[in-house]
């Protein structure tokens, strides 16, 4: 049986509702994974007019939420957009919570106009793992390049360093062993840590945090997590330079832009986005809404579709081990 997957609509005023058309209007995708969207009526009707995009009903499912003056403006941070984009995902998390499908694909939101919608969150990862009542989560990227999870999700630079300690750091790799173990099946996976500072802290010379809390998290996990290699801290330049992360099955990050630069410039649109530590797979695109190209039929639905690839991926994997 195909694992069930809802796609969220995302920002109606970015290329969301683009890309997620695009998606559904390819027989190959349609053919081969559950696809049901969760979106206001009106969105769906103008982008397929605008695009000049016909579907095949048929071919997916759809559960329409929001009101009538739920229309589109391209491009433009508004409220409107930004409770439907939520709504959106509250009805989907529900869905999930209540076991009635198995995965959510989110199409992008603008963050602004979300909070300006009433959901007070700093994005998906945070918003997803409130409403589901998870104990913890771990944003990770997926790709056939390398995978990296991360501490801190989306913090100002200036807290990070507060906001890393030694339960979080055990919290986030045993999350990242559950996944190696059991959404992606590896067997004898290890996973690389990098430092905070600079040179990993250079033993204490830059900043302390490798010494007092990372190096110590590091070890007590090691023990506490059967059939996981976990080493570093690494010095986060010269692992990449060197290529290290691609001798490791997953890296983690301290922090958003030290690990998404490079996995941005190594996986390109195959990279994708996935909250670790639910009780469902979610999965997204590696990229936002693009609000400068929102309705000009410019938008690949490739990330996208790579998003849906793995959701199912994961869930099929997670099945097995059950």
């Amino acid at each position: 049986m195909k694992p069930q997957i809802l796609l969220t609509i995302g920002d109606m005023n970015g290329i969301g509702p683009e890309i997620v058309l695009k998606t559904l209007r390819n027989k190959t995708i349609t053919r081969k994974y559950d696809l049901t969207v969760i979106s206001p009526l009106p969105v769906i009707s103008y982008y397929c007019r605008k695009l000049k995009i016909r579907l095949n009903a048929d071919n997916f499912n759809f559960i329409p939420i929001g009101s009538p003056k739920d229309i589109p403006q391209p491009g433009v941070l508004s409220a409107r957009a930004g409770y439907s984009a939520g709504l959106a995902i509250e009805t989907a998390v529900s869905l999930c919570n209540n076991g009635e499908y198995d995965a959510i694909v989110t199409a992008p939101i603008n963050k602004q106009a979300l909070n300006m919608g009433g959901y007070r969150f700093d994005g998906h990862t945070e918003m997803l793992t409130k409403l589901s009542h998870a104990k913890d989560s771990c944003m990770t990227m997926l790709s056939d390049k390398f995978n990296i999870a991360f501490v801190t999700t989306h913090p100002p630079i200036k807290k990070v360093s507060s906001l890393i300690t030694k339960k979080v750091l055990l919290s986030k790799l045993t999350i990242c062993a559950d996944v190696l173990k059991n959404n992606l099946g590896i067997k004898n996976a290890e996973i690389a840590v990098l430092g905070l500072n600079p040179h990993a802290g250079d033993g204490g010379l830059i900043g302390d945090e490798e010494r007092k809390v990372i190096s110590p998290a590091i070890k007590s996990a090691g023990s506490r997590i059967k059939g996981i290699k976990i080493t570093g801290p690494y010095s986060p330049d010269a692992f990449f330079a060197a290529g290290m992360y691609s001798k490791f099955d997953m890296t983690l990050a301290m922090y958003h832009d030290q690990g998404f630069i490079p996995f941005k410039m190594l996986a390109g649109h195959k990279g994708t986005n996935f909250t670790a530590g639910l009780s469902f797979v979610r999965t997204s695109p590696d990229h936002g809404t693009a609000f400068d190209i929102a309705g000009k039929n410019r938008a690949s639905a490739e990330s996208l579709i790579e998003a849906i690839r793995w959701a199912d991926k994961l869930v099929r994997n997670k099945n097995k081990k059950k």
